[in-house]
């Protein structure tokens, strides 16, 4: 009788280790996104940001977004999360043209 409650009792705490170590190890593999809508929404009112581009999260980041930073995300960052013509000037696929004062263009 003895040896059937301790049978019983390993296998229950096998079951429920088991159990918990599969909801558990997950949760703590899982990656926290780091993406901020607030930072998307400097680009998406910045005056000089491509239209096509307004709302896509690969603005800053590899792929889909909210994950790995690509090189205008690292900069971005670098330059404590503000655009400025200098970053924008850097990246210019990601901005229409800045027109300088006294330009030509600017006089047309």
């Amino acid at each position: 009788m003895k040896q059937r409650i301790v049978t019983a009792l390993v296998g229950f705490l096998l079951l429920t280790t088991t159990l918990l170590l599969g909801f558990v190890r997950p949760a703590f593999l899982l990656r926290t996104v780091q993406a901020k809508p607030a930072y998307m929404d400097r680009y998406n009112r910045d005056a000089y940001a491509k239209r096509e581009l307004i709302g896509k999260c690969t603005v800053c980041h590899v792929g889909r977004g909210g994950d790995t930073r690509n090189d205008f995300g690292e900069a971005f960052e670098d330059a404590g999360y503000r655009i400025s013509p200098k970053l924008r000037k850097k990246f210019p696929a990601l901005f229409e043209h800045e027109v300088s004062a006294g330009s030509s263009e600017e006089r047309k």
